[in-house]
């Protein structure tokens, strides 16, 4: 099922609640607290997507399972919603580490096409010593 198809929102308020295992009172609870956000017909009819059903879902497992509260299933879901952001961060940074790094490779082999055009092989015995000339005065002079 696509994701486009999976936000659609599909199921009334009484079907999301059976289909979550839920009094409707109860997403209705969710939706003040602003872990469920359903939409709005032209009515003003509550409206809830497959994703909503997931997460309502979602909410009573960590509520059922773990006794969480729904304070802290807001704080789940506003960390999960930031370790998504930083992920996204994170694979952005790479991609621009991976070309940072090409770019690097490929100037760094351009300098070496550069100076292996420079330098001029001599044979042994043939190199003199060359000193540069001081500056100022020398001793004994």
């Amino acid at each position: 099922m696509g994701a486009k198809v999976r936000r659609r929102p599909v199921y009334m308020i009484g079907v999301a609640a059976e289909l979550i295992g839920v009094h409707p009172q109860t997403l209705r609870m969710y939706e003040q607290k602003g872990i469920l956000c359903p939409r709005k017909s032209i009515k003003n009819t509550r409206l809830y997507s497959e994703e909503d059903v997931e997460r309502g879902q979602y909410i009573q497992r960590l509520t059922r399972e773990t006794g969480m509260n729904l304070a802290g299933v807001k704080k789940v879901f506003d960390m999960e919603r930031r370790i998504e952001k930083l992920e996204y961060e994170n694979r952005k940074l790479y991609r621009e580490l991976d070309r940072a790094h090409v770019e690097h490779e490929h100037s760094l082999s351009e300098v070496h096409r550069s100076y292996k055009r420079e330098l001029v092989v001599l044979p042994r015995g043939e190199v003199e010593q060359f000193a540069p000339p001081r500056r100022g005065l020398r001793k004994g002079l």
